[in-house]
């Protein structure tokens, strides 16, 4: 081998080792409280944007040096720690693990929602206090992040926040603004 292969080989050789050899730590919260520290498996590259999909349908951890799959029935909430931040989940009726971008007498949670084999698209839910139902909100829009069609059913409980978005007075181009009008929306009607 000369040396410019062997130099591009090596290279190759320590990109596929620190790329798909990254490991995840984080903690889990049983149905029973018990908070646990743990390593989490993420099957995904390091360099997926859309890898946290695979967190929503069951966790694999290492526990104690045996690997443990739990599903969103067997855990109340889980954590994750990234590159730079913590990333928290939550158990949505036993059924999917979300993420939580809010919460306290509103919860804003977000999901990937898999429409083909490759596209992906975010859905924001809000779960209100006292109410069952769960408003999904797609993340489809042009200039904003999520369409006036797909909000405004979601705060038309809410005459003050319901007419902001209505009358474009607020505009959720992002996650950071989405978040400041869902506190805004529970300190003005909840």
């Amino acid at each position: 081998m000369t040396l410019p292969k062997t130099i591009i080989f090596f290279f190759l050789l320590t990109f596929c080792n620190t790329s798909f050899s990254q490991k995840y730590f984080g903690q889990i919260v049983t149905t029973k409280n018990d908070t646990l520290s743990v390593e989490i498996k993420l099957d995904a590259s390091s360099f997926n944007v859309n890898r946290l999909i695979y967190l929503q349908d069951k966790i694999s951890v290492i526990e104690d040096g045996v690997t443990k799959t739990y599903l969103p029935k067997d855990l109340k909430s889980f954590k994750i720690r990234l590159e730079k931040e913590v990333v928290p989940f939550e158990s949505v009726d036993e059924s999917l693990f979300a993420q939580i971008l809010y919460s306290n007498k509103i919860k804003l949670y977000k999901i990937l929602d898999k429409i083909s084999h490759s596209h992906i698209i975010r859905l924001y839910i809000i779960k209100k206090v006292n109410d069952k139902n769960y408003y999904k909100m797609p993340a489809m829009g042009l200039s904003r992040l999520i369409t006036k069609d797909a909000m405004l059913p979601a705060i038309e409980d809410c005459k003050v926040s319901y007419e902001k978005i209505k009358n474009d007075e607020i505009k959720i181009k992002d996650e950071k603004i989405l978040v400041e009008f869902i506190k805004d929306y529970e300190r003005d009607c909840f």
